[in-house]
């Protein structure tokens, strides 16, 4: 699932991450992830951290309560530090992040790396992102 504000992005991701293979979803803000995520059953969540609406600490609190627990990338503007990266991981199924802007390439190679190329050929069943 691809959760993202702008929405060139989120259509761009979109549109290349479905010619790789992938059954996607997008969102415009948290709230809209949290109220499609039960249904839709994403195994991996690109999320935007600098979104209106909730924070991203929200969000990821509010996932927790959620039946659906995917692994999730933020996607940023902020360098982590060492320390701030371990509080990140430490919070909610946060597996990566990668920063903005970003190559397509690289994301793909992290998205695999977490979901595994594999399940590509499930996904139509599994609900991948």
């Amino acid at each position: 699932m691809i959760v993202d504000d702008e929405v060139d992005l989120r259509e761009m991701l979109n549109l290349y991450l479905r010619k790789e293979g992938f059954v996607t979803e997008t969102a415009c803000d948290g709230q809209d992830l949290l109220d499609k995520i039960d249904s839709f059953q994403p195994d991996l969540v690109s999320l935007d951290v600098m979104m209106p609406g909730l924070k991203t600490t929200e969000i990821l609190e509010k996932l927790k309560e959620k039946t659906c627990k995917p692994k999730i990338i933020l996607v940023t503007v902020v360098r982590y530090s060492e320390a701030e990266k371990q509080i990140i991981f430490q919070t909610g199924n946060v597996v990566d992040y990668i920063t903005k802007p970003f190559d397509l390439d690289d994301l793909l190679v992290r998205i695999n790396k977490h979901v595994g190329s594999a399940q590509k050929l499930d996904a139509a069943s599994s609900g991948i992102y």
